[in-house]
């Protein structure tokens, strides 16, 4: 079967692998649609986010991971009989399992689980020849995290459950409250989820920031109530939220850039009482001056998300809670991967938001 490979850092090749063989607890998925994500970008760099995020340190990623975590298609085989039921159903997979056995998963934190197996990450399967991802005509699931998709849902719009459980996870780290002003900064797939969904929990005004017009202009077609385009040298996400705020500061804000400079203007923008979550950070260092965390400000960081999050999802898309649609600007076939890639890497030059790839072309 054709996969996406990434042998090497910034090494990718589309090539002919062997189709997987199911484990127990798997299903064989004949993939239909798969969204390439920006943590995909940080492992074609030589990053591992996971590691970062779950382990709190840096690892090495293994040669040959098939990328892509983000996906949808049909059932074709599975390993148990009693999952025979799934056969010929369209689903949307929730790409990681836990251990089960562990203080975190033990404790329902299972997103802090040291010994996840991730689609698409190389990370809790042992050694082997291709680590399986979601960019590849076919992907073992975890017939456990498999959901079928009604006719409200499409395979695109189901590719983007799995940056919505990370956006569902952040606000719950957030701990909103009803009438919060809330500032998002990066209007990227996960801000503009975090904005909507922040909306859906009863929030005042949303306001949101990035360097890219596209970006701000699906921010404005998914009801997000105040966009700031960042490169523009007379406004900024910091004078906006003390305006409408009469200088107070917002309840609730969320960074999703990660670099020292965006995370001080975090703080300067965030209310007495109120919390900041980190969704990323650049640096291995950045300080903060102590009065920045006076007046019972809170930072705190999101990992990953609860296996909990992914009905939740589903739930919002198939009510039609949550405007996807407008986040998908590029879509390319899988012969053309190494395109859409470029394209992904470079997205402020090409007016990307969300990439999508369909894997039977």
């Amino acid at each position: 079967m054709r996969a996406l490979v990434l042998k090497t850092v910034e090494t990718l090749e589309i090539m002919d692998v062997p189709m997987p063989k199911l484990q127990p607890g798997e299903a064989l998925v004949k993939v239909g649609k798969c969204g390439i994500c920006g943590s995909d970008i940080r492992y074609f760099h030589g990053e591992n986010p996971w590691g970062k995020q779950t382990l709190q340190k840096e690892i090495p990623n293994p040669p040959n991971i098939i990328l892509g975590h983000e996906l949808a298609g049909i059932v074709v085989d599975v390993y148990h009989d009693e999952d025979r039921y799934l056969i010929g159903k369209r689903v949307g997979i929730n790409s990681f399992i836990t251990c089960g056995r562990c203080h975190f998963c033990r404790a329902g934190q299972e997103n802090l689980c040291r010994h996840t197996k991730h689609l698409g990450h190389g990370q809790g399967w042992g050694k082997r020849e291709f680590y399986p991802g979601g960019m590849a005509e076919y992907c073992p699931a975890f017939a456990g995290q498999v959901y079928e998709l009604s006719d409200r849902v499409t395979d695109e719009q189901a590719t983007l459950l799995d940056p919505i459980i990370a956006a569902l996870h952040a606000v719950d780290v957030a701990g909103p409250r009803i009438l919060d002003v809330v500032a998002v900064q990066g209007a990227g797939p996960i801000g503009l989820l975090i904005a909507q969904i922040m909306k859906i929990q009863g929030a005042k005004t949303v306001a949101i920031a990035d360097i890219a017009d596209t970006n701000l202009a699906v921010a404005k077609a998914v009801g997000v109530d105040h966009v700031v385009n960042v490169a523009d040298d007379n406004r900024s996400l910091l004078d906006l939220v003390m305006k409408v705020t009469d200088g107070l500061g917002a309840r609730r804000v969320f960074n999703t850039v990660g670099s020292s400079e965006s995370i001080l203007e975090s703080l300067q923008m965030l209310a007495s009482m109120g919390v900041l979550v980190l969704m990323a950070t650049r640096e291995k260092e950045f300080v903060v001056p102590s009065l920045m965390i006076s007046g019972e400000r809170a930072i705190k960081t999101s990992a990953n998300a609860l296996l909990s999050d992914f009905p939740k999802a589903l739930d919002l898309l198939e009510m039609g809670m949550l405007k996807v649609d407008p986040l998908v600007t590029h879509r390319f076939p899988l012969s053309r991967a190494m395109e859409a890639f470029s394209v992904a890497c470079n997205k402020d030059r090409h007016g990307a938001v969300k990439i999508i790839l369909d894997c039977q072309t």
